[in-house]
């Protein structure tokens, strides 16, 4: 299959944004979320135990909750992604390990989800940015 330079570029452009959603959420830089999601996108973080809301009351929700980790990390790959002019949606999975105790502390409690996101994008005159985010759990361990 022959792709254009433009569907190659916006698919690249898709893939670094949702590598600044993870960059973003693992340094805990919610300003720079800003750059990610549109005003009013609708976010779910339920199949993990979080809200479902529009970005800015689960953007506060994230910077309340986060921090009580001790460290995340988000490692996104596998993104399938189906463009449609301006709009694009996406499904990309996602391993997330989280610990709870800092690294210096004995017996560090550490858990972890496999998860997939299921995404909607849409181009807007900043560029692309995510307007719709949900998870699906494929599995977890040692939850706390």
């Amino acid at each position: 299959m022959s792709r254009t330079l433009v569907e190659l570029s916006d698919r690249w452009d898709l893939q670094d944004l949702v590598t600044r959603y993870a960059t973003c959420i693992d340094a805990r830089d919610f300003d720079g979320l800003d750059r990610v999601f549109t005003p009013d996108a609708r976010v779910s973080y339920e199949a993990s135990g979080g809200p479902a809301d529009d970005y800015p009351a689960v953007r506060a929700w994230l910077a309340e909750m986060l921090p009580i980790f001790a460290s995340t990390q988000h490692l996104m790959g596998n993104l399938a992604v189906t463009l449609d002019g301006d709009t694009a949606t996406g499904r990309c999975m996602c391993f997330n390990p989280m610990a709870l105790r800092p690294v210096e502390e004995k017996d560090q409690q550490v858990f972890f989800y496999g998860l997939w996101y299921v995404l909607g994008f849409v181009r807007t005159a900043e560029g692309w940015r995510i307007d719709s985010l949900a998870q699906e759990q494929a599995f977890h361990h040692n939850l706390p």
